[in-house]
């Protein structure tokens, strides 16, 4: 695909406002279209005004020139930032559009899942970065974890009052989990949402992994903890994790991303960091519809009452594969 017969960000924002692309169903912050031109189908993303300031843009494009031609990056064509119908500026994000189907269940893409994971922490290495391009879904709750609550709290009441306990009876052990897995002198590069929706297959052989919103950097290993709850699930929308898929994703991580069986359990509680609710999430989630905000509290409120068993089963499957390798088993 040529990129010169891309359109740019701007005719592609355009041609989205006057209604001529396809609107792609999502519950994500950000809107994502279809746009065809000569032909040809791109992939537009339009950023809520919050997340469209110069940081998340310099995120994007660093993160670009360092991965692209990885056979499942898809890259970027032309970003820019637009003024919306709102008054608004927007970020807009034009990438070629990747056909194929994405995965309800990434037990199957495991292996691909993994091969991205290990070029993600290699891909910034020797890198310098701005501190101002590190920060993951971590990093609001480990700098202010009191304010971030606070703020959070008039939701969880009623019907959450029980979400709310268990994310205060959680809360310090997973922060300190997260901190012990930061590194202070070394960045990765972080996609920020590797779950099976995007992965895509096409069929012959091809994987690619999409939606590059929140990408930029970290000092943890951010995308790794995130998907080992999304990974092992035994199905979309609910949190059973699948010990064999547990197992699975333990021994790959271990020797394909090099993270011992020692950390396994903060790596766990790493990635649970990014089931606290925040009221930033939950408010731009409501107002691009009433019943997201809902559907988000009642999807994370599933999350922890299975957190307990869940993280169980994590430290058990390390703590049996740490000790088979120790034994030379």
């Amino acid at each position: 695909m040529s990129a010169t017969a891309a359109p740019d960000a701007v005719r592609a924002a355009a041609r989205v406002a006057a209604g001529a692309a396809e609107s792609l169903t999502g519950r994500g912050l950000n809107a994502s279209y279809r746009l065809v031109e000569a032909g040809v189908p791109y992939a537009v993303k339009v950023h809520c005004a919050e997340r469209s300031g110069v940081v998340e843009a310099t995120r994007i494009r660093r993160v670009d020139a360092l991965l692209r031609g990885a056979p499942w990056y898809p890259p970027l064509l032309d970003l820019a930032t637009v003024r919306g119908e709102d008054g608004r500026d927007h970020l807009v994000v034009v990438r070629p559009y990747v056909p194929g189907v994405a995965s309800d269940d990434a037990r199957a893409q495991m292996p691909d899942v993994m091969e991205v994971l290990a070029e993600l922490t290699e891909g910034a290495r020797d890198t310098v970065v701005d501190d101002a391009l590190v920060g993951d879904y971590a990093t609001p709750w480990l700098t202010d974890a009191e304010r971030e609550r606070a703020r959070v709290a008039p939701l969880l009441t009623g019907a959450w009052t029980e979400l709310g306990r268990a994310v205060d009876a959680r809360l310090p052990s997973t922060l300190a989990g997260a901190a012990r897995l930061t590194r202070a002198g070394a960045v990765v590069v972080h996609h920020g949402d590797l779950h099976g929706r995007n992965l895509i297959t096409d069929g012959a052989g091809r994987f690619t992994v999409i939606d590059w919103d929140e990408t930029g950097f970290s000092r943890r290993p951010a995308d790794a903890a995130k998907a080992l709850w999304l990974s092992c699930r035994q199905g979309r929308g609910d949190f059973v994790l699948d010990p064999a898929a547990v197992r699975d994703f333990l021994r790959a991580l271990h020797g394909r991303v090099g993270v011992p069986y020692g950390q396994a359990a903060d790596v766990a509680r790493l990635g649970a960091v990014w089931f606290l609710p925040r009221r930033e999430h939950i408010d731009l989630l409501t107002r691009r519809g009433a019943e997201l905000g809902p559907w988000y509290l009642g999807w994370i409120g599933r999350f922890w009452a299975r957190y307990a068993q869940n993280a169980a089963l994590v430290a058990a499957t390390a703590a049996e594969l740490d000790a088979a390798v120790r034994e030379g088993r």
